[in-house]
Order: C-alpha cells, then sequence, then structure tokens
C-alpha cells in the first residue's frame, strides 16, 4: 500500500488558478516507516537524520474561492484514473484541456511512498497542444503517462520539464526548472536517456488509458480506489449550489 508523499505541477492549470511550478510536500511528519528498504541518496543529497518516517495522514488546504483547490484534485484524479469520463465532479469531456495553454507543457507528477518499506514511485501525466495551437479537436490534445523509481539520476525535484535543471533550488520550495520548456517529445526523450543510463530507474511511458491503469495495478497503486473518491467527491467545485 502506497500513501502520496509529494505532488508536483507544472506549467498548468486554467487562468485564474495557474500552477507555474508547485510542490506540495507531505513527507517526513507520519509515523516511522516500520521495514525499511535500504536506499541510495541522490546526488548532492543531504543525508536524512533519524530513521524514515510516513507521510502526513492528513492535511488542509487553504485557499480562497476559485484558488485552484477543485483544479488540484481534478489533475490528481487525471493521473490515476486518466480519460474525461472520469473527470471529477462530473464536468465536461474538455475540462481538462482548459487546463492547457497553447504555448504550455503541462505536468502533474505524483510522488507516493510505501507505508511498510518507504520505497518510492513517481507517477505522472504530461500534456500539451499539437502545433502549440489551442482546439475545440480532442484529437489536436496530445497526453502521456509515466512511471519510475526515483533515485541516482531522476526524482521529482529533477524532472526534466525544462532544458536545463538546478542542482538545488535557490530557495527553498523554488523551481530548479531554467531555460525555455520542454516539448513532449523533449521530456520523453530526456526521460527515456535517464532509464537507459540508470536501469534501476524503472522508467516507463504509456499513451492508452487501458495500459496505464493496468500498468498502475503493477505497481501497487489501485485506480478503483480512485473510482470510489471521485464518486464521494462528484460534486466538488459544485458545494455553492447548495447554499443558493
Amino acid at each position: 500500500m502506497y500513501e502520496l508523499s509529494r505532488v508536483r505541477l507544472y506549467s498548468i492549470g486554467p487562468a485564474g488558478a495557474r500552477y507555474a511550478d508547485t510542490v506540495l510536500d507531505l513527507r517526513g511528519v507520519g509515523g516511522v516507516v516500520p521495514d525499511p528498504a535500504p536506499t541510495q541518496a541522490e546526488f548532492f543529497a543531504e543525508e536524512p537524520v533519524g530513521p524514515p518516517r510516513r507521510p502526513a495522514p492528513a492535511g488542509v488546504l487553504f485557499l480562497e474561492n476559485g484558488g485552484g483547490k477543485s483544479v488540484l484534485l481534478k489533475l490528481i484524479f487525471s493521473v490515476m484514473l486518466p480519460g474525461h469520463r472520469n473527470t471529477l465532479g462530473g464536468a465536461s469531456s474538455g475540462v481538462l484541456r482548459k487546463f492547457l495553454l497553447a504555448d504550455d507543457c503541462g505536468h502533474v507528477a505524483l510522488e507516493w511512498q510505501h507505508v511498510l518499506t518507504g520505497e518510492c514511485v513517481v507517477v505522472g501525466k504530461v500534456s500539451e497542444w499539437r502545433g502549440r495551437q489551442v482546439s475545440n479537436d480532442p484529437r489536436k490534445f496530445a497526453e502521456a503517462w509515466y512511471s519510475f523509481r526515483p533515485g541516482p539520476g531522476l526524482s521529482l525535484d529533477n524532472l526534466p520539464v525544462a532544458e536545463s535543471t538546478a542542482v538545488r533550488p535557490p530557495v527553498e520550495g523554488a523551481s530548479g526548472a531554467q531555460g525555455r520548456r520542454r516539448t513532449m517529445k523533449g521530456f520523453r526523450d530526456a526521460l527515456t536517456e535517464s532509464g537507459k543510463a540508470y536501469p534501476h530507474l524503472e522508467v516507463h511511458w504509456e499513451e492508452i488509458h487501458d495500459r496505464w491503469i493496468e500498468h498502475l495495478g503493477e505497481l501497487g497503486l489501485d485506480p478503483e480506489l480512485f473510482r470510489y473518491q471521485r464518486e464521494m467527491n462528484a460534486d466538488e467545485g459544485e458545494a455553492a449550489g447548495l447554499f443558493a
């Protein structure tokens, strides 16, 4: 079983609730991992202090109305339950396409930590408009999903979303992505090269919904749990209607 450890959103979201490069960090505040697996630190990473801990068992996100809470949930669910039929809140089939500008290559990456061993896996979604032009034609909207096991060579922090990445962000919480945004092809090429150079990353790329859902199951991430959550949150973002 896995718990959500971190979320990274890059260059995605509607005009009023954009995520330029945002990381939600839930790490290290839960209980101690009971049977930690041996790990190899990332390059230039500081040595951990004390035993590894699980992520926060719960969290509270405060935002004004229209600040992006529903957007955040829809983006997370788009990784774990791909396809417009699974869009949180019963939104129209084109709602996720509205989260991407013409020149965006948007990313939603989720880092999960195993409750017993502390081992992590990153699963993510990348999307862009073909031809860098917004269209009503869903065939012009390109999307793909990927996974890897973070370690030396690749992690959530240094995803190759831009042409270069700082070894360490200049300020805590600042973006390490530097230079021009990579296209989806450029991102996939960089991800593939990392996988070839560091086989332990177990890089996987998928462009078909059903195959991606099957792969999530193979990783130990059960999409059915998110299907239940989607049903429970079917009216997310529409609560104001109850008080009208």
